[in-house]
């Protein structure tokens, strides 16, 4: 039996002009995430407590990836399977059953932390234990970062190198361009021992007595359409990677002033050039409590949620957010060295 858990993943900067490769995001892993379960059996299955029906398949036989509720599962699966077929020194995938436990849309309802990111990532890392695959860190990113950006159809990946590599990093994307041909139904899996152009994940230091406060609205956020709204011009992308330069340099330094500028900084360049749509009621009540606080919305915006970093038990900020819909909710960091390493 092999048991993983995998984190969920937070925008705290970047997010828009990481779609453009090269450019630069601040990401964190939480601790609020998913647990998976691997066991042998004589044919293979993937439950989960948040899709009603079982998943059944043959690990000896391709995978289909459909439209379905299983659609992230099964891609994880299929790119696994495509690898492990063109490096023939690795073991043979056998049947398994896989148990999917996720708190990402439980009780607390939509919180936009990546739940289909997870579940890919997961996949893989577990697979990758259970069949003692000791495939690199980077190698489990990218199979899970193909497999994810095929089914959805657009990403920065930002959110599979989060969850990947836990802790909070700053991300640079990669030129997907230069790899594999993305108007393909499908990767080739001689894709994933490629040079990624542009590429790069640096772990950040996040200081101890910092915690972050996340503001969810239980609203979800359609990125795709929002990204479509956006003009990723050369000033934006400038500004951005600005902002973005002061949040890891606050974070390096300890420097909770800085880190309120900074991040205030990247909120009103997104403001300026996203549609008024992209703050909806519940997050503009998010944005007027902040004052002094570091903080702003987090991923697409159009819902999801916002955050803010505290240095207290912030019960004032708590209690303003909920008089507007906006539920408070304290995350931990899902520390670096949690994560399967090489």
């Amino acid at each position: 039996m092999t048991k993983r858990s995998v984190p969920g993943k937070l925008f705290l900067a970047g997010e828009y002009a990481i779609t453009a490769p090269g450019h630069t995001a601040v990401i964190a892993a939480t601790t609020m995430g998913l647990n998976l379960t691997v066991t042998d059996a004589p044919t293979s299955s993937v439950t989960s407590n948040s899709i009603a029906t079982a998943w059944h398949f043959n690990m000896a036989e391709p995978i289909t990836v459909g439209q379905d509720h299983w659609r992230y599962v099964q891609a994880a699966i299929k790119m696994l399977q495509d690898y492990t077929q063109l490096k023939t020194t690795l073991p043979t995938l056998s049947d398994v059953n896989i148990t999917i436990e996720s708190d990402l849309n439980g009780p607390y309802g939509k919180l936009g932390l990546g739940s289909s990111a997870a579940v890919v990532v997961g996949i893989i890392d577990a697979l990758d234990d259970h069949f003692l695959l000791h495939l690199p860190r980077l190698t489990r990113f990218k199979l899970a970062g193909l497999a994810h950006y095929f089914v959805q159809k657009n990403g920065s990946l930002g959110d599979i190198a989060a969850i990947t590599y836990g802790g909070v990093i700053a991300y640079q994307s990669p030129d997907l361009t230069q790899v594999i041909d993305t108007a393909q139904k499908w990767p080739t899996p001689e894709a994933i021992d490629r040079d990624w152009p542009a590429l790069n994940i640096t772990p950040l230091p996040w200081p101890s007595h910092w915690r972050l406060l996340l503001g969810a609205t239980h609203e979800s956020a359609d990125t795709k359409s929002a990204i479509h709204q956006l003009d990723l011009n050369a000033t934006f992308l400038t500004q951005s990677q600005q902002a973005v330069y002061r949040v890891i340099q606050a974070l390096t330094t300890h420097d909770y002033s800085q880190l309120v500028q900074a991040l205030q900084a990247n909120q009103n360049l997104l403001q300026t050039y996203l549609p008024a749509g992209y703050v909806t009621p519940k997050l503009a009540h998010f944005l007027a409590s902040l004052n002094q606080v570091a903080g702003k919305i987090s991923g697409a915006g159009y819902g999801d949620n916002g955050f803010a970093v505290v240095t207290d038990e912030a019960e004032t900020l708590i209690k303003v957010w909920q008089a507007g819909g906006v539920d408070p909710l304290f995350m931990t960091i899902f520390p670096e060295n949690e994560v399967h390493y090489d």
